[in-house]
């Protein structure tokens, strides 16, 4: 696994933020994608999804305790906040995704639209 640490995400005073963009593995089936995207030390209350002109972006804010750090004397480790997007199609129903996360994995359920799904043609006799 790869950690990619960048400044891309603007914070409210439109300043750059330093986060890390999460690997993901992304599957598809007939009837939906799914997105599962590692963001260990991320709480469920502290993952924000949306979307906007077909492109979906999640962000999730790590907490550090700082009473376990007030004693520390030599520190490498640095918490950074999640942050990544995808743009996607219009063969998404955006009223029926759904999200969950299970040990620090945000997995993302984007269900297709029932038009765009395969569709099996009956044959019958004459």
């Amino acid at each position: 696994m790869t950690t990619e640490v960048t400044k891309i995400k603007k914070d409210a005073y439109d300043h750059d933020e330093n986060v890390i963009v999460p690997p993901v593995d992304i599957y598809e089936n007939e009837n939906e994608y799914v997105i599962k995207a590692d963001m260990p030390g991320v709480k469920k209350e502290n993952i924000d999804i949306t979307i906007d002109n077909n492109e979906i972006s999640i962000s999730g804010t790590v907490n550090d305790d700082e009473k376990s750090r007030e004693n520390i004397k030599y520190s490498e480790f640095t918490l950074y906040n999640f942050f990544r997007s995808f743009n996607i199609g219009n063969d998404i129903d955006n009223n029926k995704i759904t999200a969950n996360v299970c040990d620090g994995v945000l997995t993302l359920t984007l269900p297709k639209k029932e038009e765009v799904k395969p569709k099996k043609i009956e044959i019958t006799t004459e």
